[in-house]
């Protein structure tokens, strides 16, 4: 068992050697559950476009979206997706 901190804000920082055994990258996004008192942080099961509303409103709405589609862009998305 690990014991790790909650900051004021309420965040929990991983430990490192944890952080790298998972390959965990910052601005990650993972899910959490509770029940019965315990805390279980997990990665996602699969891609949950709520969880990018811009990339969302331009599968959705592609003639009316404002913004430009980079290679980057694209790239940086599957990335993040894919985890």
């Amino acid at each position: 068992m690990t014991l790790v901190k909650v900051d004021q804000k309420m965040r929990i920082r991983f430990p490192k050697k944890i952080s790298k055994m998972l390959h965990l990258k910052g601005k990650e996004m993972l899910e959490m559950e509770v029940r019965e008192g315990e805390i279980r942080i997990m990665r996602p099961k699969e891609a949950d476009m709520s969880s990018f509303p811009l990339l969302k409103d331009m599968i959705e709405n592609p003639l009316r979206s404002k913004v430009r589609i980079t290679s980057e862009m694209l790239e940086r998305v599957e990335e993040e997706m894919y985890l």
